[in-house]
């Protein structure tokens, strides 16, 4: 496996995401009203939890198959898993189903339509990960978004419906189109081949993937608490203002996860620390790079959907925290799963989320609104980005590291505070790579000579 080659496989599939998300987060909350946007919001946040529902289940495939070759998997066996699961998650869906139709809540009956096909997706998603078949999982990273963007377009132009509901029912929809076409592929690709139910292995699935969905559920948590917080103790339009920022990071931060998916199947077949260390600086460079993505967002919001301009500082102190960020996804979460490492990972995700619960309480107690919650969210990140350090010793943070950062900080500060968003894109993006040649020249140029084929990354 060449993994600059996956790299950019997946980086093209998210790539074209961001394109589709674009579309779709800038149309939709510039039709809807603030409550109606606030309220498909909701929607969005509530199904942020759906994979909790397997239990672990996917989890523990995805640490079964991590680093081995699709060709040598028991396919009986893994039929029996995904039979297994469909069955699961079928029973589960039951419930709150029930209480949505007892309650009459139009979300939770939702919510409780996406559980399978949202996690028979994730069980997908996860083989192909583990396995290293970027080619099949770039190809569903594709669908669900540009079906999405169709029924957006179709609802907006065509029905004209000023309601959140419509745009709730196209998410259901594109989630059940990919989960046919997922399972219509599968069934094709392997009839004939008998499913094979081993309960004592799919115990040991469990097993071992508690561990990791407590953990996940945690960092699920730790990257959400803002927005419970935000949704709780603040307006509607407030969480509408909020929800929007987070859409923006996460055009970013899908962008950024062609990174993360693709390490893990390398990282499981062994790691040098040489490796690590240079795969580190790479990603905060490109965390810091990524940072500058506000000033494009700053003159779109500025231009032409004006009732978000108060979105933009609760934006630009998110996007400080990407370096963190992405190493925490790319390195940190898959360094955890590739060593085993599933306790640590626990307790260490749960410590974090409870540190950005106790930050956003301080952030409501002493100054009770958006900005405040953003900046203990960012803090927050930096706090896990230093501590689990502690676990990966030649990931310890240098003196050189740690000054590159209070660099990126005090440049990403002021370009966004006293510039319209051309000069300040154009300052950031000049001292930046000032910065970035005077620190971190050769890992700089070596990163852009991955980039552009010339110098290929590997663990051998």
């Amino acid at each position: 496996m060449q993994i600059k080659k996956d790299l950019f496989r997946v980086f093209n599939s998210n790539f074209i995401n961001i394109l589709v998300g674009i579309v779709n987060g800038f149309l939709v909350p510039a039709f809807l009203s603030l409550d109606h946007y606030a309220m498909l919001k909701t929607f969005a946040l509530y199904i942020s939890y759906v994979g909790i529902l397997h239990f672990g289940f996917v989890d523990g495939l995805f640490i079964k198959y991590g680093g081995k070759d699709l060709n040598k998997v028991d396919i009986g066996k893994l039929k029996g898993e995904r039979k297994f699961l469909l069955i699961f998650q079928s029973i589960i869906t039951l419930v709150p189903l029930a209480f949505g139709i007892l309650l009459e809540d139009i979300i939770l009956i939702a919510f409780s339509l996406s559980i399978i096909p949202m996690n028979i997706q994730a069980l997908y998603r996860y083989l192909y990960q583990a396995v290293g078949e970027f080619g099949i999982y770039s190809k569903i990273l594709l669908v669900t978004p540009n079906v999405l963007l169709i029924l957006n377009i179709f609802i907006i132009f065509v029905l004209k419906i000023d309601h959140y509901l419509p745009f709730v029912i196209a998410n259901i929809i594109s989630y059940l189109t990919i989960f046919v076409i997922l399972e219509s592929q599968f069934y094709k690709k392997y009839k004939g081949i008998k499913a094979v139910i081993d309960y004592k292995e799919i115990g040991g699935l469990f097993k071992v993937g508690i561990f990791i969905m407590i953990g996940n559920l945690s960092a699920n948590l730790f990257f959400n608490a803002d927005r419970w917080f935000v949704k709780f103790s603040l307006p509607s339009s407030d969480f509408a203002y909020y929800s929007f920022a987070i859409s923006m990071v996460l055009l970013i931060t899908n962008l950024m996860n062609s990174v993360t998916m693709t390490l893990y199947p390398y990282l499981a077949q062994g790691q040098k620390a040489e490796t690590l260390q240079l795969m580190k600086k790479y990603i905060v460079l490109v965390g810091a790079f990524a940072a500058g993505g506000y000033f494009a967002f700053d003159f779109v919001v500025s231009t032409f959907i004006a009732k978000y301009i108060p979105s933009l500082d609760i934006i630009a102190i998110l996007f400080a925290g990407f370096p963190a960020m992405i190493v925490i996804n790319a390195l940190y979460v898959n360094l955890y799963k590739a060593n085993k490492l599933e306790r640590t990972y626990v307790y260490t995700v749960v410590m974090m989320c409870l540190i950005s619960i106790a930050l956003n309480v301080v952030a409501i107690i002493f100054n009770k609104n958006t900005l405040s919650i953003a900046l203990a969210t960012t803090i927050a990140y930096y706090v896990w980005y230093i501590y689990s350090t502690r676990h990966f010793k030649v990931l310890k943070a240098t003196p050189k590291e740690l000054m590159y950062l209070i660099l990126f900080f005090s440049s990403f500060y002021i370009s966004t505070n006293y510039f319209n968003w051309l000069f300040g894109f154009i300052v950031y993006y000049i001292v930046i790579l000032a910065i970035t040649l005077l620190t971190y020249k050769r890992e700089f140029f070596s990163l852009i000579q991955n980039l552009i084929g010339r110098k290929k990354m590997s663990n051998e």
